[in-house]
């Protein structure tokens, strides 16, 4: 069969299937009801989002010390607290916030976040699923743009 338009009478006649020209932007839609949302599938996205965000908490951890760190931040807090306290005290804020104790601390914190948001992604998940399987499905409507 041939793509090309047949001449019949002085009509253009447009071969079937050839795309129908609207006047202006056709949109389609679509309502799909979502009942089960893959609990699997869930925890593991979660996880690598919580393993990004653990990863950002970290880098930013050893931005923010750098700095204060480079701006004597700590030193003139403990002249301070020396200043106040009197010169018997031995207390240094650097040894406190010392880089390697804040990443710790930091690092500690990603981890169970890291944990958290899995899990409680994971229990999202059931709760989801177990709510539509009672109330029905959540409808969302589908729009292609052109």
């Amino acid at each position: 069969m041939s793509t090309t338009p047949v001449e019949s009478r002085g009509t253009v006649v447009e071969p079937p299937g050839a795309p129908v020209s609207a006047p202006g932007p056709v949109v389609r839609r679509a309502r799909v009801g979502v009942t089960r949302i893959d609990p699997w599938s869930v925890m593991k996205l979660g996880f690598l989002l919580s393993l990004a965000l653990g990863v950002v908490l970290l880098v930013a951890t050893a931005m923010v010390w750098w700095v204060l760190d480079s701006a004597e931040v700590f030193s003139t807090i403990s002249t301070q607290i020396l200043d106040v306290t009197g010169d018997g005290t031995s207390f240094r804020l650097e040894e406190w916030l010392g880089f390697g104790r804040v990443m710790r601390f930091a690092a500690t914190v990603a981890l169970i976040d890291i944990v958290l948001v899995t899990a409680l992604a994971t229990l999202t998940a059931f709760l989801f699923n177990l709510a539509t399987s009672m109330a029905g499905p959540v409808q969302v409507t589908l729009t292609e743009s052109p």
